[in-house]
């Protein structure tokens, strides 16, 4: 079995039933079966069995065909950001072995220096147009139309997916996961979130290079319900598809809530079919009451991460008590350990641990990382939590310095890196700060040498080598950083300024 596996079972019994919409298309189970059946044929027929393809896809039907034809014909996939830079996205392209990259014409044409940065042992495929319902832009790739079910042979403990997330030495780490942790994980989000095949639609407005895929959009398709898809989160088109669509359920980010509910006369649109919204992230009071007074107390509040699985809590939780991510889902379990990894009594504040079959690999290439977050069956999250007495899960704060802003966890050290490049800097730190729209925004704090406060100077600079979400939307200048007695910078200091 493969990650692809639920499609095979959920074509079985839901062949006729819609198991993808996107923009005026509609993909039955079994027509999904055999796009992916064609594509993987045709991976093998290239000699990909056992190798790595890498992608920068919009979110269309294709994106999800390539990633379950990668994952049928035995390669790896690295769904990468498409809103990186080219020395990003060649960052992760080589790190990660890739020797094919399937890319959206307007992404590669929209960046610059791409081309020149990829290894010459890389092939670049192009898709030309927008989705028009089949999967002729794969061109070559594309096997030939059978009847049969095609299938390899495929160890369930191979990696199947790498997706690179922020590190903690300013490059992106590979969270490897095999097809084992990604089945394991489909199952168990759909045991701690049943769907079901009677009428339940979700719509997936996260992008597919994410962990959401594994999370939210396979989970639904195992089930028999149907994902609706957008090209990209638009707020006006979300509401246009939830009430069009008669959406059940969906996730969304703070900053889509926010964005939604600042579309003038939203209020026509009729959305009584929701009943399910999943969130995560930091949400401030003032916008959950105003998200519970237009959805309803529909929210169910998650905690997890790309390398392990997820928690949920229940519909009230979110509207009574915001530190609350409720339980794991299926077959995992959460432990609360101190700094030498013994367990803490309930109620008291540690960091959390997943222990789960659906937890990652390894870090590729980073053994050292790899160690020190895998410690015997639990992943470390880096997380701080506590179990209160009926072993519900309670968030208490970050112990490492990822902020997530906007639905992107990014690494404040990549960003320093590039401020320091300016000549006149001398000190830089970044940080997240609560935000209202954001959950938190990124906050840079720079002493320089002469005294120059070029905020946009700062900016600009960081524009020109990342992805637009990591830039800083503020820059402050002081004459020093706070740091304790070792010279290390105290970053509660810089959160604590006014």
């Amino acid at each position: 079995m493969d990650t692809a596996y639920p499609i095979r079972v959920a074509a079985s019994k839901f062949r006729q039933r819609d198991a993808l919409v996107y923009r005026g298309h509609r993909l039955t189970f079994g027509q999904l079966d055999q796009q992916i059946d064609r594509l993987a044929r045709g991976f093998v027929e290239a000699g990909l069995h056992g190798k790595t393809i890498a992608s920068v896809l919009h979110n269309d039907p294709r994106t999800i065909c390539l990633f379950l034809a990668a994952a049928r014909a035995g390669a790896v996939t690295v769904p990468i950001n498409n809103r990186l830079t080219a020395s990003e996205i060649s960052f992760i392209v080589k790190d990660s072995d890739a020797e094919v990259l399937f890319i959206d014409r307007e992404i590669f044409d929209g960046v610059p220096g791409l081309q020149e940065l990829l290894p010459e042992t890389v092939r670049p495929v192009v898709l030309e147009a927008e989705y028009d319902g089949g999967t002729e832009e794969f061109g070559g790739f594309l096997g030939p139309a059978s009847p049969d079910e095609f299938a390899v042979d495929i160890d369930e403990g191979s990696p199947a997916t790498i997706i690179y997330t922020s590190g903690t030495s300013g490059f992106p780490k590979g969270v490897v996961r095999s097809h084992t942790a990604n089945l394991w994980a489909i199952a168990n989000s759909l045991i701690g979130s049943p769907r079901s095949p009677d009428g339940d639609v979700e719509l997936f407005a996260l992008p597919l290079f994410g962990i959401g895929f594994i999370y939210q959009v396979m989970p639904t398709l195992l089930s028999g319900g149907t994902v609706v898809l957008d090209r990209a989160f638009d707020p006006r088109r979300t509401w246009e598809i939830l009430a069009g669509e008669s959406v059940t359920r969906c996730f969304l980010a703070p900053t889509m809530i926010a964005a939604l509910l600042d579309i003038e006369e939203q209020e026509a649109f009729d959305v009584s079919a929701l009943k399910t919204i999943l969130v995560a992230y930091e949400f401030s009071e003032r916008l959950r009451n105003r998200a519970i007074e237009r959805f309803g107390n529909v929210f169910i509040n998650m905690y997890g991460l790309t390398e392990a699985q997820l928690c949920a809590g229940a519909p009230n939780d979110f509207a009574t008590d915001p530190t609350a991510a409720g339980r794991p889902m299926g077959l995992a379990r959460v432990r609360i350990v101190d700094s030498d990894f013994r367990p803490l009594p309930q109620g008291e504040v540690g960091e959390i641990g997943f222990e789960t079959p659906a937890a990652m690999t390894e870090y590729k290439g980073l053994d050292e990382e790899t160690q020190r977050v895998v410690r015997g069956s639990m992943v470390m999250t880096g997380d701080l939590g506590y179990l209160d007495e009926d072993g519900a899960l309670h968030f208490a704060g970050r112990r490492k310095e990822i902020i997530k802003s906007g639905g992107f966890s990014i690494d404040p050290v990549e960003i320093e890196n590039a401020i320091h490049e300016l000549e006149f800097v001398t000190e830089a730190a970044v940080v997240g700060l609560k935000d209202e729209r954001w959950g938190e925004r990124v906050v840079a704090f720079v002493v320089t040498d002469d005294g120059t406060e070029d905020d946009e100077a700062v900016r600009q600079h960081c524009r020109a080598r990342l992805a637009a979400f990591k830039v800083p939307k503020e820059v402050r200048f002081l004459p020093t950083l706070p740091k304790n007695a070792t010279g290390k910078i105290q970053r509660a200091g810089l959160r604590a300024q006014p």
